[in-house]
């Protein structure tokens, strides 16, 4: 019968990972072995406690990712909040660009108000002086006008006189008659004289009539006009003031508003930097939540795997051996079953195939042949199953028959290399070349430096020495052994073979991945299953390491230390 020892799909939730294995004697189904009274009691306390922790593990879970779920959304609302903050900066930084431009306007608006006031101020005393010297320009043009209007009367009275003297030369003449020569020359110059008199009398009456008709009307309407246009003057200066001092309290203001968005561009900086830190935790909390969530599903896998590997809760009457056999499962189709014991096998069911507990299915496995089986228990690993009738034992007897022989010198090989170890560290124990203390030290101290990490502890440097020449020559004893280590109840192998052991390099997370595989916890369900059991051997499946290397079939024994369960002794052989 060929076996092979490939491991199922993983599941995805560690809490649901925990395998609930079924209770020994379902009512109406076969046990795999007879029961004594404190041994039931002692089990049965160990079922309620692996169920109290599985249930506690998926409520942490549940928990965990209802807190994932929360901080996720407060997460994005706080993003969301630091992005409207770094928008709200933005614009705070452009108000106080404009507030600050706006101040420097008004600051220049002030400046030329100031200035068209002192203008103003001065344009109203020129007028002042202005329609002062209207006044006494009206007052002269007045006074003129009366000297004028005298000296008019004067050349009038003057042209009659000419004219007189004229007509009194002019008879004289013509009394002298040649004689009188001389008088009429004087007559026609007091004639001429008379003329020119009466002309200038015309010409000064006709200035007179300007300077005292519209030069006058002119000059009062200039003084009026002046004399109106000082209160508005004044009013436009006084404007003109007002408006200087609104501009420079506009200015005060626009810095003033300047200086209070420098703080709200501040205030807006900082709290959107708060919000991208409180961003930052909320996502955090929710990876911690999900590293919550896995730890409670590890948590109790571990816990569960200590309890079931533990003699007080070990229900295991037979041993069971790993496989990897094609099954058909009634009208199902094809599963696969995936370990075997004299008492049932566990089944990983076709896909649609639900059976409920205490269901009976016939089953047809390769190599094995037809056999009814009837569902104990269900775990994310498949369908826990019993033996249905005597001839399901019988070709259940016969395969493992084969089993047995085959996995016999592995068995043998890890039983004796285990009693080696325990011989080995009784004798250190005597001789003083470890302390109690130190052999059971689960200080496990961290390496700096070192990926994957790396840990140490009181009794490293001790095991160093007294480890390798045990396990070098079980790992050359067969040419099918992969690894041979010692690990203690939590799986720290303090030491590695030294094909890989080599010197760890800092910085090279690969090399160390392949090759630096010493002073590690090997903590994962195999390797737990391993370290905390304490029947007399233990055979599983190793799942596909980091390095991408084949499956292998792994046997464990128990190393006892005086009595005291120190670990356990692993060795993989390839299959």
């Amino acid at each position: 019968m060929r076996l092979s020892f490939r491991l199922p799909h993983p599941p995805r939730d560690r809490a649901d990972a925990v395998e609930i294995l079924p209770p020994l004697a379902a009512p109406g189904t076969p046990v795999e072995g007879p029961e004594r009274g404190a041994g039931r009691a002692g089990r049965d306390a160990v079922d309620r406690v692996e169920a109290e922790l599985v249930r506690a593990a998926r409520a942490v879970g549940v928990a965990a990712r209802d807190g994932c779920a929360e901080s996720e959304a407060v997460a994005a609302e706080t993003a969301a909040l630091a992005r409207g903050l770094d928008a709200l900066g933005g614009r705070a930084d452009e108000a106080r660009t404009r507030s600050r431009a706006l101040g420097a306007s008004a600051e220049s608006l002030a400046a030329e108000a100031e200035g068209l006031a002192g203008v103003l101020v001065q344009a109203g005393r020129h007028l002042e002086r202005t329609d002062a010297e209207s006044r006494v320009l009206q007052t002269e043009m007045v006074g003129a006008a009366q000297d004028s209007a005298r000296l008019v009367e004067a050349v009038a009275t003057l042209a009659r006189q000419a004219n007189r003297l004229a007509l009194g030369a002019t008879v004289e003449a013509a009394r002298a008659g040649t004689e009188g020569g001389t008088l009429w020359q004087a007559a026609e110059e007091f004639k001429l004289l008379a003329a020119d008199a009466a002309q200038a009398v015309e010409e000064v009456r006709a200035l007179n009539r300007r300077l005292s008709g519209p030069g006058a009307v002119a000059m009062g309407s200039l003084a009026t006009s002046l004399a109106c246009l000082r209160p508005a003057f004044a009013t436009t200066g006084a404007a003109a003031e007002a408006q200087a001092a609104a501009a420079w309290r506009l200015s005060d203001a626009a810095q003033e508003l300047a200086h209070s968005t420098d703080d709200l561009v501040g205030d807006a900086a900082a709290a959107a930097a708060a919000a991208d830190a409180a961003a930052r935790r909320m996502e955090a909390a929710r990876s911690a939540g999900a590293g919550l969530a896995g730890l409670a599903g590890g948590f109790a896998g571990r816990a569960v795997a200590s309890l079931r590997q533990a003699e007080i809760g070990d229900r295991r009457v037979h041993d069971r051996y790993p496989v990897d056999l094609a099954a058909r499962v009634g009208n199902w189709g094809l599963g696969r079953v995936l370990d075997l014991s004299r008492g049932g096998l566990l089944l990983a069911p076709p896909e649609g195939c639900t059976s409920a507990i205490g269901a009976r299915l016939s089953l047809d496995v390769r190599g094995i042949g037809r056999m009814q089986v009837q569902v104990v228990g269900a775990s994310p690993r498949g369908l826990h199953c019993v033996l249905g009738d005597v001839i399901a034992e019988a070709r259940m007897r016969d395969a493992l028959m084969a089993i047995e022989e085959e996995n016999r010198p592995l068995i043998a090989a890890a039983q004796g290399g285990a009693a080696s170890v325990a011989a080995a560290l009784e004798q250190a124990l005597a001789t003083g070349r470890l302390a109690p203390h130190a052999l059971f030290d689960t200080t496990y101290r961290p390496v700096v430096g070192i990926e994957p990490p790396h840990y140490l502890t009181a009794a490293v440097p001790a095991l160093e020495d007294l480890l390798p020449p045990i396990l070098e020559p079980l790992l050359l004893a067969d040419p099918r052994t992969a690894f041979c280590i010692a690990v203690d109840r939590n799986g720290y192998a303090p030491v590695h073979n030294r094909a890989q052991s080599l010197v760890p390099r800092t910085g090279d997370p690969a090399w160390n991945a392949l090759h630096a595989r010493q002073r590690r916890l090997y903590d994962d369900r195999t390797g737990l299953a391993a370290a905390r059991s304490t029947r007399a051997f233990l055979v599983q499946a190793c799942p596909q390491d980091e390095a991408g290397r084949p499956p292998l079939r792994e046997v464990s024994s128990p190393i006892r230390v005086h009595g005291r369960h120190w670990g356990a002794l692993r060795m993989g052989f390839r299959i």
